[in-house]
């Protein structure tokens, strides 16, 4: 990011011009500012192409905010677009974003002016980057094909169209290379033309390993039809981003976010796709985005968590597996009576009505059945810890290996729920070694106000009733102001703990699971 940014201000009022300037160097931004109030003012100085971002009022006596963002976007000046207000609905405010605004700042909240100013300017620096690096990978197509034509056409310039072709190759794979960005791309039939050293780094493949390979027959590609189908409609003109999981040289899942698009030679011949993306595994982590072929960690006294995240799934079209401890009539009252779960009782006596799996060996059989004939398998196993009554510590740890690997041989999920107060921190960290740790488990040192809490507690319990959440909702629930509801729920969304999702012409919220997991835990503080 440059370290002096030249600001185009479109604002009316001197005294807003000052509070923004002020906000903007309070955080340490170097800034020059160009302020206008005319529709002409900002055609001249678009034109002199030397504005970092343009910030507009939304009321101006001539113009408005949404005029000014047309301008910007008419022009060839591709720079961020920064709504600032004090009066402005939420319907404009979605216009504006439609519109191509990147972001609307309220004017009595211009704290958050600095960080979405710092957040833009970087994006489109990596949109640029991520622009030349296509650039460059076509060029380098190009290239590659003009000498092959070369090579054909001119046999007596051989040695020395070989000699050109190397070296452009290398200068091309040089700069590809020196992105942070993964570029993959595959010619017509498929096969792997580039794979650059970010791909190398997070998969652990070589390129000597998979060039020229078909990408779909690769056993790095975890779901080989949904790669065929994004090629194929990128093929077809479409340009497509999804998320692909990638699994590792060493047997881990990455999810890689992909751009897809259509490389073109000479005489705009497509030649092939290219992908352009980044590994946003601990982002996706974060957010709770569970992974096939992984064993999760419940380190949980109770079972209220894992049992709901069960029951989630299978709502979901997962096909579940409870195995647990619990006596028969506790089963009855916490697991509802679906056909999307299967449940075994761990004891060495026959029980009426239920199952049971007596040792060891019946319960790796046990789940080693049921995930190689169920689709979308996964498997809540619970109270394990009872096992270190017959076995040793490392026994025990020998035990959850053999279940993990069946569980990434089918893809499936697993979840293992321990009683942490029964384990040393040394023997803890141990099994968070061999199994991975919930988003949602992380939640040490999150307190909570009682009122906090309490809206908390009301979006679960609406969620649960199928009840939609608008913001207005909690406002009103709870008789609070506009700006105090807002700073309550941007606290929780900070957390973790609540998530929005536009349902019709409403933002909803919604508990996330690391949000449930913390009713479950009560930690209210005042």
């Amino acid at each position: 990011m440059k370290k002096k940014i030249n600001v185009l201000l479109v604002e009316d009022s001197e005294d807003d011009a000052v509070l923004i300037e002020r906000e903007l160097k309070k955080e340490g931004f170097k800034i020059s500012i160009h302020r206008l109030e005319t529709v002409e003012s900002m055609k001249e100085e678009l034109a002199k192409k030397r504005s970092d971002i343009v910030i507009a009022d939304f009321a101006l006596p001539e113009f408005n905010g949404l005029d000014a963002l047309h301008l910007l976007r008419d022009s060839d000046v591709d720079i961020p677009f920064i709504l600032v207000s004090g009066k402005i609905g939420e319907d404009t405010a979605v216009e504006a974003m439609k519109s191509g605004a990147d972001d609307y700042i309220m004017k009595d909240n211009l704290k958050k002016l600095s960080p979405a100013v710092k957040r833009e300017l970087q994006d489109y620096e990596n949109k640029r980057k991520e622009k030349k690096a296509k650039e460059e990978a076509k060029k380098y197509h190009d290239q590659l094909e003009e000498t092959n034509k070369k090579l054909a056409k001119e046999v007596s310039d051989r040695k020395e169209a070989e000699k050109n072709a190397v070296e452009s190759k290398e200068y091309l794979q040089n700069v590809i290379d020196s992105t942070s960005k993964i570029i993959i791309s595959v010619n017509n039939n498929g096969r792997i033309t580039i794979w650059n050293d970010t791909a190398e780094h997070i998969t652990g493949y070589k390129q000597s390993e998979v060039y020229n390979r078909t990408m779909s027959k690769l056993p790095l590609i975890s779901n080989p039809q949904k790669l065929k189908d994004n090629i194929k409609e990128i093929q077809d003109g479409k340009k497509t981003r999804f998320d692909a999981v990638i699994i590792t040289k060493d047997n881990a899942k990455k999810i890689f976010r992909l751009n897809g698009s259509n490389l073109e030679g000479k005489g705009r011949k497509k030649i092939g796709v290219i992908f352009i993306g980044d590994d946003i595994t601990k982002d996706a982590e974060m957010h709770g985005k569970l992974l096939e072929g992984n064993s999760y960690l419940v380190s949980d006294k109770k079972i209220d968590s894992a049992k709901d995240m069960l029951i989630d799934l299978t709502g979901g079209g997962h096909q579940g597996l409870f195995i647990s401890r619990l006596n028969p009539e506790t089963m009855k009252s916490i697991i509802p009576d679906t056909t999307n779960i299967s449940v075994r009782l761990l004891s060495e006596k026959q029980i009426s009505e239920y199952q049971t799996i007596p040792d060891v060996s019946s319960l790796i059989k046990e789940i080693e059945s049921f995930v190689s004939s169920s689709d979308n398998a996964v498997v809540l196993l619970d109270g394990i810890h009872y096992l270190l009554t017959k076995y040793s510590f490392n026994e025990f740890v020998n035990i959850l290996f053999q279940l993990n690997e069946r569980i990434i041989e089918q893809r499936a999920m697993m979840f293992v729920r321990i009683d942490p107060s029964l384990f040393q921190k040394n023997q803890l960290a141990i099994i968070e070694n061999e199994l991975r740790m919930l988003p949602s488990q992380k939640i040490q040192g999150i307190t909570l106000k009682d009122s906090v809490y309490d809206i908390l507690k009301f979006i679960y319990q609406q969620n649960q009733n199928n009840a939609l959440v608008p913001f207005k909702k909690v406002m009103s629930k709870f008789k609070i102001s506009y700006s105090t509801a807002a700073k309550r729920l941007e606290g929780l969304e900070e957390k973790g703990l609540i998530f929005t999702r536009r349902q019709g012409k409403l933002r909803a919220i919604y508990i996330s699971e690391k949000g449930k997991t913390l009713l479950h835990k009560r930690e209210v503080a005042e």
